[in-house]
C-alpha cells in the first residue's frame, strides 16, 4: 500500500530555451556595462557578482536537463529518490499557462518554507490538483515566483 503509486509522470528538472548567438552578444553587453558601472562605483564585490553571474550562464549553457520522476503516493510524494510525506509538504498550487507555464509549486513545511517547483510536461492538471487537494491545502491564486519568471523571460536557463 505505501509503495502503490497513484500518479506518476516524468519532467525536466528545468525547461531548456534557446540562446541565439544575438542573445549572447545582448548578455555579454549588459554584462560588461554591469560590471564596468560596479568599477567605477568602487563596488568591487558588485563586479565580481556580475562576472560570477556571466560564468554561471557559460557553464550551464550546454547543459541538457535531467528527467525527473515525480510520483504522488498514498502517504506523500516522491520526486527523484527523494521521499516527501505529507507532513512536510505545507501547500501546493499550480501555475498552468501553456506553452510558458506549466508548473507544480509546492511549499515545504520547513523552518525556511521552502518552495519545491516540479514540471508537470504533458500530465493533466486537473489531475494532479484532484490527487493533491485530498491531503494538501492548495494556494488559491499561487503566481509564478519572481525569480522563475525573470528566469524565464530573459532564457537564463
Amino acid at each position: 500500500m505505501q509503495d502503490q503509486t497513484l500518479l506518476e509522470w516524468h519532467a525536466p528538472e528545468f525547461i531548456p530555451h534557446a540562446k541565439g548567438p544575438m542573445w549572447f552578444l545582448v548578455f555579454g553587453v549588459i554584462i560588461l556595462s554591469l560590471t564596468v558601472y560596479a568599477i567605477l562605483s568602487g563596488s568591487a564585490t558588485m563586479a565580481i557578482v556580475f562576472i560570477l553571474l556571466a560564468g554561471m550562464v557559460t557553464l550551464t549553457h550546454n547543459q541538457e536537463p535531467k528527467m525527473i520522476d515525480i510520483k504522488i503516493m498514498p502517504l506523500g510524494m516522491k520526486i527523484a529518490d527523494q521521499f516527501y510525506a505529507w507532513s512536510q509538504i505545507k501547500a501546493f498550487w499550480i501555475v498552468y499557462n501553456p506553452p510558458f507555464v506549466r508548473r507544480l509549486y509546492l511549499r515545504l513545511a520547513d523552518k525556511s518554507s521552502r518552495q519545491l517547483k516540479l514540471e508537470l510536461n504533458e500530465q493533466n492538471p486537473v489531475e494532479v490538483r484532484q490527487m493533491l487537494a485530498r491531503e494538501l491545502p492548495e494556494i488559491e491564486g499561487g503566481e509564478e515566483a519572481m525569480t522563475d519568471l525573470f528566469i524565464r523571460l530573459l532564457r537564463l536557463q
